[in-house]
């Protein structure tokens, strides 16, 4: 994480013996409870019943998981529409909205045995016109075994599912971010320093640039209080001219107005408004270079959807260098710069370090920057819950092949040589992947239909950002190590004589 700049550099991982010991705590209580549930609902079964269930399972769902998984389902519902209409900006945040997807994961995986039967319909439509046994094989077996398929699919719905829907989130909020700086700043080009900042030189021949309007921009820190000294808060900023505001810079307005700020303007989003007490006329004292210096707030805007969205008059930043410069024709904002223009701002920047680039490349780079790390971190966090949910399919697995010993046996004594028997049971797994892929896309729809519900509050033609390819590489690995472990588990389970294993007790 250090490596990749996902964490800070003075980031580290202590290690704390309470949670270990909390885990195993925890890890212990639910083994011993699951026991007990399974002990429990057994001995309430009559043995005519038993007999009964052994031959055709007749109920896939319990009363817990029914509870649970529509608990969970509802629990989605509610909070998406409650952020919805009350905070929508936190559906921008997969850290702040994580809590829709993991709902809407878990309640699709607790319901997956009333999803089994339409979607193996669907998937398995086609063999029912085959005239082979496998075929008919895979699909009454998945069929009539739900509780055995869901046992296989709900870990794989929870591996695809968390991949698929905390990236979806994590890259639609990104994108949403971009989108509404793209709406807010009207800008053509943008300079980027090559060091800390863009030094006094530069920023004085770009200003020379003949037909170019420049709006530089200073990004920093400030604490604002009150004139007796005392602090009310911390906020970042950036610092711009009066000219801008209205201009190249137009964050939606809740109040005040941006049209002719007073020099010592500040502009402050609605969280700071709302957290801090402040509105429109408030005089406060900012402290950008450690100075104070008075300043009146001018407008409240919309409340940022990456941190503070806040502005401060450039005249009262001192001698601090900006950090990007905005450049467009003077013939209106947001007009590009003609060739003639474009090569003298080159020129401008001729050793400076500096470079020049339109506004949708630079806009490019920062969403380039933020899909790494996003990814990045992904590797880190989502691959735990990977490894753990592959680990519980093929323990799954196992541990199901070996229950169906007697099963493959009547196979062999019907005729059926090993081969097939592995071939059946491989197939059988396949669906599973097939179907488990099905219902975490069940879920993610319903992920992206409620955040994309909440940022179209924020943005217009919010975007929504579905990461098909480690969606897909997750998918395929689910199904490399299911597929795997079915075949080598399968071969282990028949490797006596059918005749022999069929007189095995189980």
């Amino acid at each position: 994480m250090l490596d990749h700049d996902v964490a800070p550099s003075w980031f580290t991982i202590p290690v704390d013996p309470l949670p270990l010991l909390v885990s195993f705590v925890i890890g212990v209580a639910a083994a011993l409870a699951g026991s007990a549930a399974t002990l429990v609902r057994v001995s309430l079964v009559r043995p005519i019943e038993v007999l009964r269930e052994s031959a055709v399972e007749r109920r896939g769902m319990t009363p817990v998981r029914w509870l649970l998984g529509t608990g969970m389902l509802i629990g989605a519902v509610v909070a998406g529409t409650v952020i919805g209409r009350t905070e929508p900006h936190l559906a921008a945040s997969a850290r702040k909205y994580e809590a829709v997807p993991v709902l809407y994961v878990g309640a699709v995986a607790l319901l997956a045995p009333i999803l089994l039967r339409p979607v193996v319909r669907l998937l398995v439509g086609p063999l029912r016109g085959s005239a082979k046994a496998g075929p008919l094989l895979v699909r009454e077996n998945v069929l009539t075994s739900r509780r055995r398929t869901a046992a296989t699919v709900a870990p794989i719905v929870g591996a695809v599912g968390l991949v698929a829907t905390l990236l979806t989130v994590q890259k639609s909020g990104d994108a949403v971010v971009l989108a509404r700086q793209r709406q807010e700043i009207h800008a053509a080009n943008v300079v980027v320093p090559g060091g800390p900042g863009i030094d006094s030189g530069t920023l004085a021949r770009l200003a020379a640039v003949p037909g170019v309007r420049i709006t530089p921009v200073t990004s920093m820190n400030i604490r604002i209080g009150t004139a007796e000294g005392e602090q009310i808060d911390s906020l970042s900023t950036n610092a711009v001219p009066a000219a801008a505001l209205g201009a190249t810079v137009t964050p939606p307005v809740l109040s005040g107005s941006l049209t002719s700020p007073p020099e010592d303007f500040l502009v402050i989003d609605e969280h700071a408004a709302e957290s801090d007490g402040l509105s429109v006329g408030d005089r406060v004292v900012t402290l950008p270079t450690g100075a104070r210096v008075p300043t009146v707030i001018a407008a409240v805007v919309a409340r940022g959807l990456n941190g503070d969205d806040t502005y401060l008059s450039a005249s009262l930043t001192g001698a601090m260098t900006p950090s990007r410069v905005y450049l467009d024709s003077s013939a209106g904002t947001g007009l590009p710069l003609d060739e003639r223009q474009t090569a003298a701002v080159e020129r401008a920047l001729a050793g400076s370090g500096a470079r020049l680039m339109t506004y949708d490349a630079y806009l490019e780079a920062q969403r380039a920057h933020a899909a790494e790390q996003t990814d990045n971190a992904a590797v880190v966090v989502l691959g735990i819950a990977l490894a753990y949910a592959l680990i519980a399919v093929a323990n799954t697995l196992i541990m199901a092949m070996a229950g169906r010993r007697r099963e493959f046996a009547l196979l062999g004594l019907a005729g059926a040589v090993r081969g097939q028997i592995v071939g059946v049971a491989v197939a059988e797994s396949a669906v599973a992947v097939a179907v488990a892929a099905v219902l975490a896309a069940v879920a993610t729809g319903l992920t992206a239909v409620t955040q994309h519900a909440s940022l179209s509050r924020l943005v217009t033609g919010a975007p929504t950002v579905i990461p098909w390819t480690p969606t897909v590489a997750t998918v395929a690995l689910c199904a490399l190590v299911t597929v795997v472990t079915a075949s080598r588990a399968a071969r282990r389970a028949t490797r006596r004589r059918a005749v022999e294993a069929a007189g095995v007790r189980e």
